[in-house]
């Protein structure tokens, strides 16, 4: 057992349920985060809890013996330990719109995924579908070529879906171009020529061109793999049908946003317009499943 003091202000259990209402998963209870992943090399189901809310403090463990310091990193990734909400919450606390749901969801941070490479992967399955049905995408794929542990699957390694011909991803689910997309990531990465961790030292641009070189990322699975992967609160995926929707009824009044429009409306609250986005859509969804 290990403890996280994360940036405040921080509500684990909020979080979790925000996670719960975007995709469904056995790690979004609304108590504890119960999350597999390789801590290491070493499978694992990494156990996270809050136990003090001011300032906030998180208690990590693991069934599996695996080291501390490692299992200590690996949380604070998971729970964006590092992000501090304070200069957000003072920069929307004027804004008509953002300042009452900033309120109401003090404390919230998205969970990221466990990896730079599954964070990549979701954002192909994602690609101009449903969140829901995306989902079901990678849950056949995670049982297919991930590892199981105590009930749950560990997201495949790059050299797992290396090793697997595209039609075999596509039986899964993905169309057969996204079956060559995930398939080139992974052996790339597998072999060395493509360092997926590297971005986290480059700046928004430079990562952005990085990832954007890879076959199979365009702008908005940039800007996605910048806020959800890597926590860049300016990041925002303007092109994306269910951002424009929802900004377009909570900033503009109702229409749907031209993606310029979505500009437009974040000018304001640069340099978190990716934070500010997520807290509309994370209220969009969770007044939707029912306030409390």
């Amino acid at each position: 057992m290990v403890l996280v003091h994360p940036q405040g202000p921080y509500d684990l259990g909020l979080s979790l349920k925000a996670a719960s209402a975007f995709s469904p998963g056995p790690h979004t209870s609304e108590a504890v985060l119960r999350t597999p992943a390789k801590v290491g090399r070493t499978p694992a189901i990494i156990e996270v809890r809050q136990v003090q809310a001011s300032p906030p403090v998180l208690e990590a463990s693991s069934p599996q013996r695996i080291d501390p310091k490692a299992l200590k990193k690996k949380a604070e990734w998971i729970t964006l330990a590092d992000l501090d909400l304070s200069p957000f919450y003072a920069l929307s606390e004027g804004h008509p719109q953002l300042g009452p749901v900033t309120r109401l969801l003090h404390g919230l941070k998205h969970l990221r995924p466990a990896s730079i490479f599954e964070m990549a992967v979701i954002a192909i399955t994602e690609q101009q579908i449903s969140l829901a049905a995306a989902y079901r995408v990678r849950e056949r794929l995670v049982k297919r070529f991930g590892q199981e542990i105590d009930g749950l699957w560990i997201f495949p390694d790059p050299e797992n879906l290396a090793r697997a011909a595209p039609s075999e991803l596509a039986s899964c689910g993905l169309s057969s171009r996204k079956a060559e997309y995930v398939s080139d990531l992974a052996r790339n990465v597998h072999d060395g020529r493509l360092d997926l961790d590297s971005i986290k030292a480059m700046s928004d641009e430079e990562a952005r061109a990085f990832i954007t070189a890879i076959r199979g990322f365009g702008r908005w699975s940039a800007d996605y793999i910048l806020i959800r992967g890597l926590g860049r609160v300016d990041a925002v995926p303007a092109d994306d049908l269910g951002v424009r929707t929802v900004l377009g009824r909570a900033l503009g009044g109702g229409p749907r946003m031209t993606a310029a429009e979505v500009e437009d409306a974040l000018a304001p609250l640069r340099p978190y317009r990716g934070l500010a986005t997520f807290y509309l859509l994370a209220y969009s969804r969770l007044t939707k499943a029912g306030p409390g």
